[in-house]
């Protein structure tokens, strides 16, 4: 009696054994589309590639699964590559594309697939598409002329498709290589490593590409990059741009750090530029954003269009070897304005600013044989209306900047600079004042290059206003100060120590030099200099060489 009481009612074991039908009908069926759909896919993956590019492209894999049931699909080892007898039939004809790809991954996992909205819909949708290692080789030609009609992604999955969409696509450590030809058929070669990229809701359809929320057909793209490094085009220097980062949401680029770092020492650095002066740079900017970065002006038509560009800090050093020989022709249409009309990406930046930048410049004196230095602390500077687009600077041909910094430790400077943009003299205005500064600092500059050295002095103010182009500069000076006492100096003939002249000292003191601004009963006195300018020299070398002029003057050691 009690073994039949331990028995499970008749309905109870009916309905456990029609549910076990069913699922093993289930899993049988699942079994069966799983395999059937698996196969259909790994026909239709190869094929839709070759369809919508025309046969250009062969892909091919080493294995494909497909999970019905989890809405899976994991492919290992894909590669898509050219056909070149193709592509040289479709130069010949004129139907070859700009850009062509080689594309390998070493997975791509397809997540929350919904297979049957794919084979009955013909509506590709998927939660996610991760590909893990991607390689990409990426190849502009702008010597190859496409007579055909462009079409759209969309366009080209019509025949296929319906849609397709993916709610997150990333790829992890991608190395992407860039190759540019150039139409004279000359290369520029850029590789990026270990770049991460992510892209949120990307749909292709009929109306996506004209929605005004998307960008190439996504909500938002998410670049990162840890470094780049690149030789400049002259190869003397390193050029390393870390920590990059790109919403397209929010439209603004994050790069952790720019760095311009010269390969080689001072001295083997002037045997590389063939035995003449030339500038040696080292530049490091830190934590620069770029907001409002327009990607459609920059992918599409190639130009940099911004908002705002930020420095948070950085350094800028500057060395040059004056003993050497001044290099063969001149600078003229260098100033900052005639290379910003020359530059060949159109460029826009309404406002950038920097801060707690240190500016550095030394100079091997060929007299003395020693360095001179003059130094910018603390810099922090706002430049706007940075363009070289025509319609642009038809509205506003005015790039001003206004910088404020410590000149040599001790003086307070503040500078505003007006640039013409469409002038083909690069004229400029430049005005400021310097308030406070104990005039001895000056000695790491006047030592070593001009042989004087200032006793004593107390600089008031200096304010000047300068105009000039890439010819001349004029302008006024005014500059208050007292106790003035300068030394002559005289160098041992091993170029080391200095000594003072001491007649020499002793006259330019007592019948030279003016040792303040006003003198007692005089008035103050303000010069009006005047310079032509060495077209061999630089913009900062005529106006500095004018504001020299004008403080000689005041000083009364014009002749000096």
């Amino acid at each position: 009696m009690e073994h039949r009481k331990r028995k499970l009612p008749r309905i109870i074991r009916i309905i456990l054994t029609v549910l076990c039908i069913l699922l093993v009908l289930v899993l049988g069926t699942a079994w069966y589309i799983n395999q059937h759909w698996t196969n259909l896919l790994r026909k239709e993956l190869s094929g839709y590639v070759m369809d919508l590019s025309d046969s250009l492209y062969v892909v091919q894999f080493k294995d494909l699964h497909l999970n019905v049931l989890s809405g899976s699909l994991t492919v290992e080892k894909a590669t898509m590559t050219l056909d070149s007898a193709v592509y040289r039939q479709m130069l010949a004809a004129r139907r070859a594309p700009e850009n062509t790809y080689l594309i390998s991954v070493e997975k791509l996992q397809l997540k929350y697939f919904k297979p049957w909205r794919y084979f009955i819909k013909k509506e590709l949708n998927a939660g996610a598409l991760i590909v893990t290692g991607p390689s990409i080789v990426m190849d502009q030609n702008s010597t190859v002329r496409d007579t055909t009609q462009p079409r759209t992604a969309y366009e080209n999955i019509s025949s296929k498709m319906k849609s397709i969409f993916i709610g997150r696509f990333q790829l992890d450590n991608t190395n992407f290589k860039y190759v540019f030809t150039r139409k004279d058929s000359s290369r520029v070669i850029h590789q990026f490593r270990n770049l991460q990229v992510g892209v949120n809701d990307f749909l292709i359809d009929s109306v996506a590409l004209k929605d005004p929320t998307r960008y190439l057909y996504a909500r938002n793209y998410e670049i990162g990059m840890r470094d780049y490094m690149n030789r400049t085009r002259d190869s003397l220097y390193w050029m390393y741009v870390r920590g990059i980062r790109y919403d397209a949401a929010e439209r603004t680029l994050n790069i952790g750090q720019f760095e311009i770092k010269p390969r080689y020492g001072k001295a083997e650095f002037q045997q590389r530029t063939g035995g003449v002066q030339q500038d040696r740079y080292e530049l490091q900017f830190n934590d620069i954003q770029v907001r409002e970065l327009d990607p459609r002006m920059l992918l599409q038509e190639q130009q940099v269009w911004a908002r705002r560009v930020n420095i948070s800090n950085g350094r800028l050093h500057i060395y040059r070897d004056r003993t050497l020989p001044m290099p063969p022709g001149d600078k003229l249409g260098q100033f900052p304005n005639q290379v910003l009309q020359k530059v060949n990406l159109p460029l826009k930046i309404d406002t950038l600013t920097g801060n707690n930048v240190e500016l550095q410049y030394t100079e091997l004196s060929p007299v003395s044989r020693q360095t001179g230095q003059v130094s910018f602390g603390h810099v922090h500077g706002r430049l706007t209306n940075i363009t070289n687009i025509d319609s642009m600077v038809a509205r506003n041909n005015h790039c001003v900047a206004d910088f404020d910094a410590i000149f040599l430790q001790s003086g307070k400077l503040r500078a505003h600079f007006d640039f013409i943009l469409n002038s083909p003299t690069g004229r400029f205005a430049v005005s400021g004042q310097l308030k406070n500064m104990n005039g001895k600092d000056l000695n790491s500059v006047t030592r070593p290059l001009g042989m004087v050295e200032i006793r004593s002095c107390n600089i008031r103010d200096l304010n000047f206003n300068i105009r000039g182009d890439e010819r001349k500069a004029a302008g006024s000076v005014t500059l208050l100060y007292d106790n003035l006492k300068i030394a002559i100096l005289k160098q041992d003939k091993e170029h080391k120590n200095y000594s003072r002249k001491g007649l020499m000292s002793f006259v330019a003191n007592v019948m030279v030099i003016k040792d303040s601004n006003p003198l007692p009963g005089e008035k103050v006195r303000v010069s009006n200099p005047t310079h032509a300018r060495d077209i061999q020299k630089s913009f900062f070398n005529l106006v500095w060489k004018t504001l020299f002029a004008g403080v000689k003057e005041t000083a009364g050691a014009g002749k000096l």
